[in-house]
């Protein structure tokens, strides 16, 4: 997320997630202030979100995305979007344990090792062409997540808090905290639609199956 640092793109949880920089700690923009995505090891990275408990992440629907531009050519991105596989290995939950909160539940995840190669492809482009044109080179790295809910929204605020981890030894990093997606639904984005019924999901994916056979 641009509000990080210029290199991150940060950690979401629907595009309404994007412009919520107001939710990021500083002492995550601190610890962020030297990243750099270009160089991060895929192997090493995790991300994990943490969600109201009638929340399900969908399959496939927690994403990594790299992308760079050239200064006045951001529309012309050039951009690879991964899908991440959910973790639970002991070494991957346990560092959570502390963020763990009544009526909630916190899903980790990891690249896919099939996606190593291609990722560092697209850092080692990067690292290429701002080597052409020093400082008119940028770069973003952001983790996505659809999410759908099991029932009816329960009373209150629907808090989601997301966390990255850039080293194996290192700590998660609370990159957006306790956003309220009432608060981040809009007019033409409205909270159904943020996160809608999880049967909808189903119906999608046994639709999109008929028609690949």
């Amino acid at each position: 997320m641009s509000c990080i640092v210029r290199r991150l793109s940060g950690l979401a949880l629907a595009a309404a997630m994007l412009s919520a920089c107001s939710h990021v700690p500083v002492s995550t923009m601190w610890a962020l202030r030297n990243f750099d995505a270009a160089s991060v090891d895929p192997a090493v990275l995790r991300a994990a979100v943490r969600l109201p408990e009638t929340f399900e992440p969908q399959k496939g629907g927690v994403t990594l995305k790299i992308g760079w531009w050239r200064d006045g050519e951001a529309k012309s991105k050039h951009e690879m979007i991964f899908a991440l596989k959910e973790t639970t290995a002991p070494e991957d939950v346990a560092p959570l344990a502390g963020e763990t909160r009544p009526g909630t539940r916190i899903h980790a995840y990891r690249v896919d090792p099939a996606d190593y190669a291609a990722i560092r492809a697209r850092q080692k482009e990067f690292l290429e062409e701002k080597a052409r044109d020093p400082g008119k080179t940028h770069g973003s790295f952001g983790v996505g997540a659809d999410a759908c809910r099991r029932g009816d929204f329960p009373e209150g605020p629907l808090l989601t808090t997301t966390y990255l981890r850039t080293q194996s030894s290192g700590p998660y990093l609370t990159v957006l905290k306790n956003l309220d997606m009432r608060e981040a639904a809009t007019k033409e984005k409205p909270l159904d639609a943020l996160v809608p019924p999880c049967e909808k999901f189903a119906d999608r994916a046994e639709s999109a199956t008929g028609i690949a056979r």
